[in-house]
């Protein structure tokens, strides 16, 4: 069931250069921890493990 996009939900929308290199769990706890820098600490987590690929991350809040 859809329930469409609620108040303080969040959105990430992102390139396999993250998801293939940082867990979903990590990619969760940083958007929740601190979204202003969160894609930033993302890209560099993906970096650090390896970034053989091209890394795009945008975080979304509805508040």
């Amino acid at each position: 069931m859809v329930k469409g996009f609620l108040k303080d939900d969040i959105l990430v929308i992102n390139s396999d250069g993250l998801t293939n290199l940082v867990s979903q769990e990590e990619i969760f706890k940083q958007a929740k921890e601190n979204i202003e820098q969160a894609p930033k600490e993302l890209v560099r987590l993906a970096n650090e493990n390896g970034g053989y690929d091209n890394i795009t991350v945008v975080i979304i809040k509805n508040i």
